[in-house]
């Protein structure tokens, strides 16, 4: 996942190749039974200027993997478009300033690793200006 240069007051939580199995698809055979989905994002959060090495001091990033298990258990999405805009929710409920989220379907196609959707969003200023 190519990621954009954030100013020096953020930095990235990065949580890649998150593995579930995900109801989601719009057919009928989609529907039949979970999928395997990889999911991967880099969540933007603000930085101190010094960090005194406790968990307190940070964001717990167990957050993303409990929000987004919780998210897809016992229910059925259709879209990955979906799937990855409630994960960017998650993001800004958790004080997020910004994200970049892909979802990817691995079992689609016989000739292609997968299948998926990428979507971001940040929040005025969090970007490296070119």
């Amino acid at each position: 996942m190519n990621r954009p240069l954030l100013s020096d007051s953020y930095y990235y939580i990065v949580l890649e190749d998150y593995r579930l199995d995900v109801s989601i698809g719009i057919h009928d055979f989609e529907r039949a039974k979970p999928q395997p989905v990889t999911v991967s994002l880099a969540v933007a959060f603000p930085r101190r200027d010094h960090y005194a090495d406790r968990i307190t001091e940070v964001i717990d990033y167990d957050f993303l993997r409990t929000e987004i298990a919780a998210l897809v258990h016992d229910r059925h999405i259709n879209l990955q478009e979906t799937l990855c805009e409630a994960i960017l929710k998650i993001c800004r409920n958790g004080g997020a300033k910004g994200a970049i989220v892909r979802s990817e379907k691995n079992n689609v196609y016989p000739d292609a690793q997968s299948v998926g959707c990428e979507m971001s969003w940040f929040d005025d200023g969090v970007l490296r200006k070119a």
